[in-house]
């Protein structure tokens, strides 16, 4: 379980903080990075990368998904925490 100060510093409620952690990405998160859900959720479960994502993370869209790739899917759930934390 999420703990409700963790997902505060999120800026995402507590079942949300929960839904991502098990590899799902609602609209709160991508709206938290200023990204699409299904953007989010592509690089959660394949690490395909748009070009919005690419430049989020300060890269090219080619070396984002190699990056993801090599990450796995705990690694994208947790890049993605760690930007959510970032702020």
């Amino acid at each position: 379980m999420v703990d409700a100060g963790f997902a505060e510093i999120m800026r995402i409620d507590r079942a949300d903080a929960e839904s991502l952690l098990n590899g799902y990405a609602c609209a709160s998160v991508a709206d938290a990075l200023g990204l699409q859900a299904v953007q989010l959720q592509s690089f959660i479960a394949t690490g395909s990368a748009t070009v919005a994502l690419a430049e989020r993370l300060g890269m090219q869209v080619q070396a984002a998904e190699d990056f993801g790739i090599r990450l796995g899917k705990k690694g994208r759930i947790g890049l993605i925490v760690g930007m959510l934390l970032a702020g």
